[in-house]
């Protein structure tokens, strides 16, 4: 019984140093860099005062696959790209008295659609700038409110689904 204990031990130490060596060890060069946190972050929105958000997802591109045959080849298609799709990016917030997200809502429902830049913006644990995309072309097509319910705890969550033409990162 001793035994099997001292071995489990060993192990155990075994695993313990091997996880500090790999800790230690450093890239080439110097350190590996560390990826940005998802929580740091910021959405500035052309005209829009205040605009706090939990969550926001959809930055994205996609590129349709146009399929050809050249040369009368019947077996190996060509493959060049077509239209960029972006989008759609979808902002999620606590509900507040502020309803500029809705009245900007309502005017693409009136049929005047109103086109807005907005930029997500990556930030440091520090709170500095670190990454700023830039959307363009910007409109919202859905509203939503969260669930409400008696015995629901949290907040009310508001959603804004926004298209938009394209997008770059900055910096």
């Amino acid at each position: 019984m001793n035994r099997k204990l001292l071995v489990g031990v060993l192990a155990a130490l075994a695993c313990v140093a091997m996880v500090a060596f790999i800790v230690t060890v450093e890239a080439p060069g110097g350190t590996r860099p560390e990826p940005y946190l998802k929580y740091n972050f910021l959405v500035e929105i052309d005209g829009i005062a205040e605009a706090r958000f939990m969550e926001v997802e959809g930055l994205n591109v996609t590129v349709d696959v146009i399929e050809f045959r050249e040369g009368g080849e019947p077996s190996t298609p060509v493959l060049i790209p077509g239209l960029a799709h972006y989008g759609p990016l979808v902002l999620k917030n606590g509900l507040m008295e502020n309803n500029e997200l809705l009245d900007w809502m309502q005017t693409t429902v009136n049929g005047s659609m109103t086109r807005r830049n907005l930029s997500v913006i990556v930030l440091s644990a520090e709170g500095f700038e670190e990454a700023r995309f830039n959307v363009k072309g910007a409109w919202p097509s859905s509203w939503s409110l969260s669930e409400l319910s008696s015995d629901g705890l949290g907040p009310i969550v508001e959603q804004l689904v926004i298209q938009y033409e394209e997008f770059e990162r900055v910096n």
